[in-house]
């Protein structure tokens, strides 16, 4: 329930027991109020949140900040409900906090501080920053002073536990776990915690995606969900919404404002699967790409190499309505991907030598922009194409990702050496001399990978080479670029 109503604010001065006699917020609710619990809940309100950057206590998710969303929910379950934290951090909140009575930073200090205060034999603990716990979640873990079995906290513990607390403090243990023996299993979706503001924006996208009808799921890919080559802080945020009405979210963007304050977004097609995807850059600097499948539509976008490969690589589900995992449970496991043959070869190369050729003729004309766009788009992925053959050649069980993702991970160090002196400045000779250093790398790799597999280099180089030459000759050997 609210603020308002039945509500009576009682402030006690605690100086027993080591605290610090900091002014207790107590939400004293009448014991006709139905529903509420006769325990106390305890907001934990944490501390000053250095891998967030600033206090996680006002953060804001969805209209308010996480320390009213918490203490409101523990409103809901419990009739008294009290702030602990430090009164050190003199936070800009609407309700006083009980000061801990320690400099030291731990969870136990507060759980500690709470047990004490409050006026009821059993306390729910919610930290501050699990944004997703519901008043359900806490019911079915104070019912029964309960923790949940991925941790101690957010938990329920009882007065009687405060000598075993205070037991292990002394001995230097600050760790909650095995305190409370009584585990109870609950959603860990639920239980999340923010301890980044990705960690937060995932919460907020998770939390909509439950109260929208036409929702029905909510799944993080890429960076935000790989175990190997996991995020960093120059990551993005992408999710997979599944959704009933694909056009409703793609045509209007007003609901990317449910996440944060959009600075710009704009519509792209996705890298892999075919779909279409909003991307958003917010006003805290986090950038997200949602990428909206309709439920129909999901069945080929799984089935899609690509997509399904990036999915493989790890997800998290936000929300789930299908049976998203089982989904891709049920999917069947990928071909092994072997190497290339001559004819997939030839094919490659073809494609290369005739944008070659192309390039250099649109050079001649004077076209350079048009000429670098090819050299260094279209010239470029043939050659990353042929860069992952090579490496694969090397070591067939090699990672060569997707779309050079990674490339400098993966790729043959003498190749990128090489592939630094292969990019243009937009200048008529430098796009020259991108050109034929583009050429030199991909015929020797061409020739490289031709002989680890064992077959035969079948186009012409010298014939190649010559035709470009007579349209764009090699400035790097003094010849001019002329008509």
């Amino acid at each position: 329930m609210g603020e308002g109503g039945a509500h009576v604010r009682l402030h006690r001065a605690v100086a027993d027991q080591g605290l610090t006699g900091t002014p207790l917020s107590v939400d004293k609710v009448s014991d006709t109020d139905a529903g509420l619990l006769g325990a106390t809940g305890v907001l934990l309100v944490g501390g000053m949140s250095e891998r967030f950057g600033s206090p996680k206590a006002l953060a804001r998710f969805r209209g308010e900040t996480l320390a009213e969303r918490a203490r409101r929910v523990l409103a809901e379950v419990c009739i008294e409900v009290i702030a602990v934290g430090k009164a050190a951090d003199a936070l800009d909140l609407p309700f006083p906090v009980l000061d801990d009575g320690t400099e030291e930073r731990a969870p136990v200090f507060g759980v500690i501080a709470g047990l004490r205060a409050a006026a009821h034999d059993v306390c729910v603990f919610l930290p501050v920053d699990c944004p997703l716990v519901t008043p359900d979640a806490l019911r079915s873990l104070a019912e029964v002073c309960a923790v949940p079995q991925a941790g101690p906290l957010p938990g329920a513990y009882a007065k009687t536990m405060l000598t075993t607390l205070t037991e292990r403090v002394a001995a230097g243990e600050l760790s909650l776990r095995g305190v409370n023996e009584t585990v109870r299993d609950v959603d860990e979706r639920l239980l999340a915690n923010v301890n980044t503001p990705s960690d937060l924006l995932v919460a907020v996208v998770s939390e909509w995606a439950a109260v929208r009808d036409d929702v029905r799921a909510a799944v993080v890919i890429g960076s935000q969900a790989r175990a190997g080559t996991p995020a960093d802080r120059f990551s993005d945020l992408d999710v997979l919404l599944v959704v009933d009405r694909p056009e409703a979210l793609l045509s209007d963007a007003a609901w990317v404002a449910s996440f944060g304050e959009p600075v710009l977004t704009f519509l792209e097609p996705t890298p892999v699967g075919g779909t279409v995807e909003r991307r958003v850059l917010y006003d805290d600097g986090q950038d997200v790409d949602l990428a909206v499948v309709s439920t129909e539509g999901l069945g080929d976008l799984l089935t899609h190499p690509g997509a399904a490969g990036v999915i493989r690589r790890g997800f998290r589900v936000l929300h789930d309505d299908i049976g998203f995992e089982e989904l891709v449970a049920a999917l069947p496991e990928p071909a092994a991907t072997g190497p290339p043959d001559a004819a997939a070869v030839r094919e490659l190369a073809s494609d290369f030598w005739y944008h070659a050729l192309w390039t250099a003729k649109k050079l001649r004309r004077g076209e350079v922009y048009t000429a670098i766009d090819c050299l260094d788009g279209s010239m470029k992925a043939r050659l990353v194409t042929l860069m992952s053959w090579h490496a694969r050649a090397v070591d067939p069980f090699a990672d060569t990702w997707h779309g050079g993702r990674f490339l400098e991970r993966w790729a043959d160090p003498g190749a990128l050496v090489a592939l630094e002196r292969a990019y243009a400045r937009y200048d008529v000779r430098d796009v020259a001399r991108a050109l034929w250093e583009t050429i030199d790398l991909f015929q020797g790799l061409e020739q490289e990978t031709a002989r680890r597999l064992g077959i035969t280099v079948e186009l012409d180089h010298a014939d190649l080479r010559r035709r470009v030459a007579e349209v764009v000759p090699d400035p790097r050997h003094a010849s001019p670029l002329g008509p």
